[in-house]
């Protein structure tokens, strides 16, 4: 059986989608869970999509509390954790992101299945931002307990349903013009959902090859193209026709816009300061990549005969 762990959202449902249509392809039997706190929804649409495949009936989970994991996670032989916040405070961050993370480890553990754990690129333990610095420890916790799990770390991932240029096509309907931050210099390596997922389906593999490349394992995922944040507006703008000027604000206003803007309810559009702090720094795969590191590009093209897809390519289909 195979868990995706907080997979109720963006990611978790494309990979369960990658998993569900690689076995039908090749006819392999697959048990698949998706677990969450409120999983009920998503399993009720996942169910629509996914024939032949035994859905397991969906069960609530709290990472936070280890005492709810040991059911879902004890006829598992993968669990793949999507544990991880975009906002709140330290002590969110902290219980969730972290140890929240080091409680799957530690449960997986018990019942001896392989972790795939979905991280950030930027994780970094020393960072002064929440966010980047909980992802780099909790990804030190999962191999300190479980040393053949693999890391993987996306820069930002887009398709259809994405949050990312999506809220910037959103924006670009009412606003008169898309904003940037320090100039829109810093980089991004956008990566389409549907190669992160198919990755993360091939990591499931039994094959002695797959589990001797990724065990113990960092993977940086980002797609075939690099972009400033300026030329991701001008993509944006390209791909849904509207002309905005693209405007650059200084870092210390958005500091003070995500000051006003961290008191709104989540489910509005909000900016945080953690996250214009992140803005300043690059968000691509490392050129000089250490030893305990895969590539993502030679992964793919290892064990998957389709080439990684360009926002160039699927952009068009659905910012429309």
């Amino acid at each position: 059986m195979k868990v995706v762990l907080c997979g109720t959202g963006f990611l978790g449902k494309n990979i369960a989608r990658a998993m569900a249509d690689s076995a039908l392809k090749s006819a392999r039997p697959l048990q698949l869970q998706i677990t969450s706190r409120n999983p009920q929804r998503v399993h009720a649409e996942l169910s629509g999509v996914v024939p032949g495949i035994m859905l397991l009936p969906p069960t609530s989970v709290d990472v936070t509390d280890p005492a709810t994991l040991p059911p879902a996670f004890e006829d598992a032989d993968v669990i793949i954790s999507l544990v991880g916040v975009l906002r709140g405070s330290e002590a969110d961050f902290t219980k969730v992101q972290w140890k929240g993370a080091e409680n799957v480890a530690r449960v997986a553990k018990m019942f001896g299945a392989k972790v795939i754990h979905v991280s950030a690129i930027g994780a970094d333990p020393s960072s002064t931002i929440p966010y980047a610095r909980t992802k780099a420890l909790a990804e030190a916790s999962i191999l300190n307990i479980c040393p053949d799990a693999t890391i993987v770390r996306p820069s930002i991932v887009f398709g259809p349903e994405d949050d990312f240029f999506n809220r910037f096509f959103r924006l670009s309907r009412y606003l008169p013009f898309l904003p940037v931050f320090g100039g829109g210099t810093t980089r991004f390596q956008p990566v389409f959902v549907g190669d992160v997922a198919r990755a993360i389906d091939i990591m499931t593999r039994r094959d002695d090859q797959i589990q001797s490349m990724i065990s113990g394992k960092i993977v940086e995922a980002g797609g075939p193209d690099i972009f400033t944040f300026r030329q991701l507006m001008e993509l944006v703008l390209r791909f849904n026709g509207r002309k905005r000027p693209i405007v650059s604000i200084p870092f210390f206003m958005g500091a003070i816009q995500g000051a006003i803007m961290e008191q709104l309810p989540t489910n509005l559009f909000t900016l945080t300061r953690a996250q214009v702090d992140q803005l300043r720094l690059d968000n691509v795969v490392n050129p000089s990549p250490p030893s305990n590191h895969v590539s993502f590009a030679s992964f793919i093209e290892s064990y998957s005969r389709t080439p990684l897809q360009s926002v160039y390519d699927v952009l068009p289909t659905y910012l429309e």
